[in-house]
């Protein structure tokens, strides 16, 4: 064993470049250096970092690491390879040859099979599973990592991974359904722009000219028409270059504190798309603690690690009032019945675990009835959002088209 630890290479700590407000509500970035993702985020909470962005920083010498987004591991990927595991432990293979066989997988990546490839040297040199994975918690994330060790330090490996599968799948699953929904009016919305500008510049200019060359009467719609067609002639270059400094000046704001907290809050407030997001991050939140009380992690570990699980501030904050509350002794029902953002049902449901000492049971119970509200919210906002867009793209184009015909039936009268 002596020999075997002395063969065991000296980890190196990897650099993380991060994004964080500081005590005085400025924000500030900077490259921290640590082994691993969660004693960078301590080293940084150490300072009076609230960290918003924490990634492994590029190396100049690594087009790889340079150019993250042609090479980065997928989220797909460690939820297949982490099932492959799984599976194969259950079949009776040994931990070494089931990285082998998922390693010669033909479906993941060239990036994805090269850190699997580092974590088999790591375990023939003598390394523990969760202390090898634990080199690329950048990658895996370091709740996966915690909670691997957890499963691998009480032998339940295989349940732990088996929980882990599954909380992967969900974590993003509602997120990505919400994605989707807002595609639809997305592309809606540019094709009304495009179609409208494409109208105002080239077809309307042309029949203006006739409709006064002809002093026909014309209806209302078209005098508006005119009118904005007129303005936007006259007016193009500054409109743009306003419409740009507005977009400039709104990505700045979000990158403020007071912005980003605005933008967040937005997020889980505004009408129909809010209340989808809500209910996600809730669901995410219930479903995330309760994998990790059922993987063993003592629940001071887990709530320090909650905050990760979410990239809204407003979410992240509360989260954190809830740790500095368990830590006061409160535990977590008393001062998560204060703030605002958890439904009174999970209140009520992490408070009764909490007295009958079944919080995990009950966190699951609630995770469930929070993702099965928040899959109905986002099917009731593609119910709304769909025919809304294109209500108003039908609108916007009848007007135009309405604006065009009828002086042209005035024209045709006047001549008749």
């Amino acid at each position: 064993m002596a020999s075997s630890a002395a063969r065991t290479p000296k980890a190196k700590p990897l650099a993380y470049r991060y994004e964080a407000f500081a005590s005085t509500g400025r924000t500030v970035t900077g490259v921290v250096k640590s082994l691993t993702e969660g004693a960078a985020m301590a080293a940084l909470e150490k300072k009076g970092y609230q960290v918003i962005n924490l990634q492994i920083a590029p190396s100049a010498l690594s087009l790889e690491q340079a150019i993250p987004s042609l090479f980065k591991v997928k989220p797909r990927e460690i939820i297949l390879f982490t099932r492959q595991i799984a599976t194969l432990l259950d079949a009776g293979i040994t931990l070494l040859p089931a990285l082998e066989l998922t390693q010669a997988q033909a479906g993941t990546g060239r990036a994805f099979r090269k850190l699997v490839g580092s974590v088999i040297d790591d375990i023939r040199t003598g390394s523990s599973f969760s202390h090898a994975i634990g080199k690329h918690s950048h990658v895996f994330g370091e709740i996966y990592c915690r909670t691997i060790s957890t499963g691998e330090r009480t032998g339940e490996l295989q349940a732990t991974l088996k929980q882990m599968v599954k909380h992967l799948e969900k974590h993003g699953d509602i997120s990505k359904k919400i994605s989707k929904a807002l595609t639809y009016p997305v592309m809606v919305a540019c094709v009304t722009v495009v179609v409208v500008g494409v109208l105002i510049t080239t077809a309307l200019p042309p029949l203006i000219e006739l409709f006064v060359d002809v002093k026909a009467e014309l209806p209302l719609p078209t005098k508006i028409l005119m009118k904005a067609t007129e303005v936007i002639g006259v007016y193009k270059f500054q409109m743009a270059a306003s419409i740009f400094f507005i977009v400039t000046l709104g990505f700045w704001y979000v990158k403020q504190p007071a912005g980003r907290r605005l933008a967040d809050e937005l997020a889980l407030r505004v009408p129909i798309v809010g209340t989808a997001n809500h209910m996600a991050e809730v669901a995410r939140f219930s479903r995330t603690l309760s994998v990790l009380i059922v993987a063993g992690l003592p629940l001071q570990e887990v709530m320090q690690m909650m905050p990760q699980t979410t990239n809204n501030s407003v979410m992240r904050s509360a989260i954190n009032r809830l740790y500095q509350g368990l830590l006061l002794g409160e535990g977590i029902a008393s001062p998560m019945s204060r703030i605002k953002v958890f439904p009174p049902l999970l209140v009520q449901m992490v408070n009764v675990g909490e007295e009958s000492n079944t919080l995990e049971t009950t966190v699951g119970v609630v995770a469930d009835f929070f993702e099965s509200a928040a899959e109905e919210r986002v099917a009731g906002m593609v119910g709304v959002l769909q025919p809304l867009t294109t209500i108003i793209m039908s609108l916007v184009v009848a007007f135009i088209a309405l604006s065009i015909i009828m002086p042209m039936y005035s024209i045709m009268g006047s001549f008749g």
